[in-house]
């Protein structure tokens, strides 16, 4: 197939690097939207010169669509994405994979029952910093991973969360700092350290607790197969959006990541590698990870190969935060 045929379900703040990507993407073109919100997908349709649904159902139906983009609140990827499996449509869903460990795993059978991809946008993969890091490590010239810490430190307030009443709701959101702001920067420390698995978890709300019944801020105790210990912090309390910073001690030396900038450190000295790239649609910490990874992954299914992030990976990040919202990190202000 020359290019494949997309929908977009779900026409909020991130759809716009999604269209964007689409746009760039030489595999894809867009042929349908759709949103329940009226205004937002009246204002897609014009934009994008493309039809409208109010109901994903009747964009699943037609046999001109081979792909969706899942692009809604958090409790609607899983029904929507198993939806679009079974209609036969590659699917592409924004992150989390789910709001629990089970609504992911049904998200994985039905893809395998399908036989139609399915990927999550884990798109800081993408990354300059994060495919440079991978390469050192995968290359072996620092040695294996012996521990490490990451840390997102960012700012969201009471507007914030008045802006789209899905968020901070278990029922909806399935949490807050961990599941929304820092669940790429969780994916990125245990995809660089080869697996991890969770230790211990804290959740608390430390300033939103009479905003949101979530927490907005998480600290973990995480192990690897050898018994390393790597530590994880995110918080939504910060007076500002900081840089994701990641640390990773190996045997040989060390590897430092503030935002783009890698300094990695060698028996011989240390140097820095600076991958500051123009800002992709919307936020500037978003990065640009989306343009790369939906070309890459419509690159792949015209290749008809497994997508450089595969839900069976994405599944491992779900459980250690399935983990710690579900296991012994209740919130402390509840």
């Amino acid at each position: 197939m020359e290019q494949f045929r997309v929908g977009v379900i779900g026409c909020g703040a991130i759809s716009g690097n999604h269209f964007h990507a689409i746009g760039k993407a030489e595999h894809a073109v867009l042929r349908a939207v759709c949103d329940v919100d009226v205004e937002k997908l009246h204002r897609a349709m014009e934009a994008q010169g493309v039809e409208g649904y109010t109901d994903y159902n009747d964009l699943l139906a037609r046999s001109d669509i081979d792909a969706v983009h899942v692009c809604v609140p958090h409790y609607l990827h899983a029904p929507i994405a198993i939806a679009a499996l079974k209609a036969g449509k590659h699917v592409l869903c924004e992150k989390p994979m789910g709001m629990t460990i089970e609504e992911a795993e049904a998200m994985q059978r039905a893809s395998d029952e399908s036989g139609k991809t399915l990927t999550i946008c884990f798109q800081n993969r993408y990354n300059g910093a994060s495919l440079r890091m991978k390469e050192i490590i995968d290359g072996g010239e620092l040695g294996r991973v012996i521990g490490g810490s990451a840390f997102v430190c960012w700012d969201r307030d009471e507007a914030y969360y008045a802006s789209c009443p899905w968020r901070g709701t278990w029922k909806t959101e399935g949490g807050s700092s961990l599941i929304n702001q820092s669940i790429h920067t969780l994916d990125l420390l245990r995809w660089l350290a080869g697996g991890l698995k969770l230790k211990n978890a804290t959740m608390t709300a430390k300033r939103l607790a009479d905003t949101i019944e979530t927490e907005d801020t998480c600290d973990m105790l995480l192990e690897n197969k050898d018994g390393n210990r790597f530590v994880f912090y995110c918080t939504n309390c910060a007076s500002t959006n900081e840089n994701i910073y990641l640390h990773l001690i190996l045997e040989k030396g060390e590897l430092h990541m503030d935002g783009a900038r890698l300094t990695i450190i060698t028996p011989d000295g240390a140097r820095l590698e600076d991958f500051s790239v123009t800002a992709g649609v919307g936020k500037n910490y978003w990065g640009a990870g989306h343009d790369q990874m939906i070309a890459d992954f419509y690159r792949h299914l015209r290749l008809g190969q497994a997508p450089f992030i595969t839900s069976r990976d994405a599944l491992e990040t779900t459980r250690i935060m399935d983990a710690a919202y579900h296991g012994n990190a209740p919130l402390r202000h509840r």
